[in-house]
């Protein structure tokens, strides 16, 4: 899989492109942060972040942490995160179902 998206979706402060789906559930994205992800979770979906370019900071639960590239993260089902930055992500997305995500911040 090479990092090189065909496509981007705009989310506003972010955008993603998803690079490679190994089932429905199981997928891998790009997400490049152009600002923040605000602050929310997935009951069923499990995340793992690697930073792949640039910095900011990541809270994970109860915990932040400034990364930076080659920095990898586990985040849990149920597990409050957000992002804040100028970075881009690779996000492998297990367990994935459409609307699992709780938006916490407006």
């Amino acid at each position: 899989m090479k990092l090189d998206p065909e496509s981007w979706e705009d989310r506003g402060s972010y955008s993603v492109s998803v690079l490679h789906k190994f089932t429905d559930r199981i997928f891998a994205q790009l997400v490049h942060v152009k600002g923040s992800v605000k602050r929310h979770f997935h009951r069923k979906q499990t995340e793992i972040f690697v930073v792949v370019e640039g910095n900011g900071t990541l809270e994970i639960g109860d915990s932040t942490y400034n990364v930076k590239c080659g920095d990898v993260f586990l985040c849990p089902p149920e597990t409050i995160h957000s992002v804040k930055g100028n970075l881009k992500v690779l996000v492998f997305k297990y367990n994935y179902e459409e609307d699992d995500s709780y938006w916490l911040d407006s």
